[in-house]
């Protein structure tokens, strides 16, 4: 006859902290202790990544799985970068086989990857080449996967579309996407927060979505913070997403939207935003004459001096530019001076688009990207190296004030710092310029340094992509003027965000 011997909940509690997400699942279905032990291992937040760079995509998938599942965790949303040479449906539909359907899922083209190796274990920086209009395509590149998934009890989380109607004049609906996330968050934080605390944005490489964040900036409240992706494809299959009548409607955006659960006042979860800039202005103020668009690709443009009637010559002017610039690797862009009206009117709205400059053509300048028109006023900009590592640093240092202090020495003996009512800091999700990492700096961690050197244990992943963007909130004793737009657009940024919590 076998005996049963009890265990003490520490016990218990130690032996099922230890399993993998499936196998701590399974083991919370056991009997009523084993559930209560559960809830208690998972009731602060977590979140947890994985990368694979493996040929195959159904390895890719279940090697950045089995990393990110390696720990308890019960997904609230997930957020996958894929590798450009992989079926991104297919493998949204992989994943989503293997954590549920009820779990939030944004799947995302990937210019280069950023997370934990499923197999060394060791943090991973990929940044695979991009040359011109289309991607190195080379039997190794462009095939990986980072995973990051995330659990945040005290944070609601919904997926929201931003359309735009079919029917003529066809325009993005920024007033039907702001009522939608503010309904969302009054029904689950109270009518008294009417804006979430975080959107995490993907928007279609077919659309110019920049207008439509300078005009949300306007709109949404200045704490909450957004980060994201404005070029790219992106897979979501949420109900919001599925039911959306496309003979009507295309899909202009979606976002991940986290708003405070007014049922749940145990663990306040706060949004860190750092960006890191990396280019500076150079040469005259120009004005656009004429553009040519070519293929929704790029655009031809003919500009002059503000004190010359004559076009400029192109070639002459970069190449004068050339020998102002010190760095012997840049990348240089053209920052085009935008000013809109809202669509429910109100005061007009300014901004600045970048667009990188890809070759000249006798008088023209060649830019990537659209949306550029006669009249517009515009500055070149190229990429600085030192400005870059020194945006970088300036986020390390304001990440610093959240990383735990080192263990004091007292008597001989190392006592760590009061902990009580201290954030902690548990994950963080990183967007990067696809211009930048390794082939850049010449080494693999600048981007990652701010989160690496801070917190070293702590997950976090993320991507290189085209066009990342970022928000932060205003600080308290910050002043920042109302008609300025908040958002970083800028070229040749990264986009840290760091999350943590506290406890009640």
């Amino acid at each position: 006859m076998s005996t049963f011997f009890v265990v003490s909940d520490d016990i218990l509690g130690n032996i099922i902290s230890r399993l993998p997400a499936k196998s701590f699942a399974a083991a919370a279905c056991v009997n009523h202790v084993w559930n209560r032990v559960s809830d208690l291992i998972l009731s602060r937040p977590r979140l947890a990544s994985g990368l694979s760079v493996a040929e195959s995509p159904e390895i890719a998938v279940d090697e950045a799985l089995e990393m990110a599942l390696s720990k308890p965790i019960r997904p609230h949303f997930a957020i996958a970068f894929v590798g450009l040479q992989f079926p991104i449906e297919e493998m949204h539909n992989r994943i989503t086989s293997k954590i549920g359907a009820n779990t939030l899922l944004i799947t995302s083209a990937a210019l280069g990857i950023i997370g934990v190796d499923s197999t060394t274990n060791e943090l991973e920086e990929v940044n695979w080449e991009y040359e011109g209009d289309a991607p190195n395509t080379g039997d190794d590149m462009y095939r990986g996967i980072t995973l990051v998934i995330g659990f945040v009890p005290g944070l609601k989380l919904n997926v929201f579309p931003m359309l735009r109607t079919k029917s003529e004049p066809q325009v993005t609906m920024v007033d039907k996407f702001i009522s939608d996330v503010r309904d969302f968050t009054a029904s689950v934080s109270g009518d008294a927060n009417r804006d979430p605390i975080g959107i995490t944005l993907f928007g279609d490489h077919c659309r110019n979505v920049k207008p439509i964040l300078a005009e949300i900036d306007t709109k949404i409240s200045r704490e909450t913070i957004m980060i994201g992706d404005v070029h790219n494809f992106f897979v979501c299959t949420n109900a919001a997403i599925l039911n959306v009548d496309t003979n009507l409607y295309t899909l202009d955006a979606v976002a991940l939207v986290f708003a405070r659960d007014n049922q749940n006042n145990e663990v306040e979860i706060k949004f860190h935003v750092g960006i890191s800039s990396g280019i500076i202005p150079i040469g005259p103020k120009l004005e656009i004459l004429d553009v040519l668009e070519y293929e929704d690709k790029s655009s031809w443009l003919i500009a002059r001096t503000q004190d010359e009637q004559l076009p400029l010559d192109a070639s002459n002017l970069l190449t004068s530019l050339h020998a102002l610039i010190e760095d012997n690797c840049y990348f240089l862009y053209v920052g085009v001076i935008k000013e809109i009206v809202p669509q429910e009117g109100g005061p007009s709205i300014k901004y600045t688009s970048f667009h990188e400059v890809v070759g000249t053509r006798q008088n023209m300048f060649i830019v990537a990207g659209t949306g550029i028109n006669p009249g517009d006023a515009c500055m070149f900009y190229h990429s600085d190296m030192e400005t870059a590592k020194g945006s970088s640093t300036n986020v390390y240092n304001r990440f610093n004030s959240l990383a735990e202090p080192p263990p004091r020495q007292v008597l001989g003996q190392l006592i760590s710092a009061n902990q009580a009512n201290r954030e902690k800091v548990f994950g963080g999700i990183l967007f990067g310029s696809s211009n930048r990492g390794e082939k850049y700096f010449g080494n693999s961690m600048t981007d990652c340094m701010p989160f690496l050197k801070n917190f070293p244990q702590v997950p976090f992943g993320g991507t290189f992509c085209f066009e990342p963007i970022g928000r932060s909130p205003v600080l308290e004793d910050e002043e920042w003027p109302s008609q300025e737009n908040r958002f970083n657009m800028q070229a040749f940024n990264t986009v840290h965000l760091l999350m943590s919590y506290k406890t009640s």
